[in-house]
């Protein structure tokens, strides 16, 4: 299982994604023959869809909540002169509202239904991290499937985001030693 660090699209296209989905994901630490045991190891499926998502479901019904990650391939390493920071601008315009949904709206449906949200951009993916109770998870299901094929790049957004992204470049980045020697 992956670890997630912290920062804040379509099913069509040939678009590649991976997406767990761990119902109710526990960390319980049984250990067996002196081999560490994942409970509910033994019912994860795996399917690839035809346009190549695959997705992962670990159940685990111990909590009704769900934890949720898509993952794509996709991140600063796949940038160029030109075209540098296209990968987080992107991450940023996921949270923007689209063609059917206004801006916001998708964190309203979320934690009005008791969920959060995230997502972060490193060098080799990009990640969208949803945690819910498992009630909620048609809606959620139906929000992720809105923005993967529906995404609103209206001028205004493009603009306001392309803002954000360069002052989040300029604090992290521009304006700090580390961030500096780290990229």
């Amino acid at each position: 299982m992956p670890t997630l660090n912290h920062t804040h699209s379509g099913a069509r296209g040939g678009v590649r994604a991976l997406v767990l989905v761990a119902f109710g994901l526990a960390v319980t630490g049984a250990v067996h023959a002196g081999a560490p045991q994942v409970p509910g190891a033994d019912q994860i499926v795996t399917r690839t869809l035809p346009n190549g998502m695959k997705l992962v479901v670990w159940p685990d019904r111990d909590i009704p909540n769900v934890a949720m990650y898509t993952w794509y391939r996709v991140g600063s390493r796949n940038e160029r002169p030109g075209i540098t920071g296209i990968s987080h601008f992107f991450e940023h315009m996921m949270f923007n509202g689209t063609k059917t949904r206004q801006p916001g709206e998708f964190d309203r449906l979320m934690e009005g239904n008791g969920g959060s949200n995230n997502a972060y951009t490193g060098s080799d993916v990009t990640v969208y991290q949803n945690w819910f109770p498992s009630s909620a998870t048609e809606l959620v299901f139906d929000l992720e499937s809105d923005r993967m094929r529906n995404l609103d790049f209206a001028p205004e957004k493009i603009a306001s985001e392309r803002e954000v992204v360069y002052s989040e470049r300029r604090s992290s980045v521009d304006n700090d030693n580390f961030g500096t020697l780290a990229e």
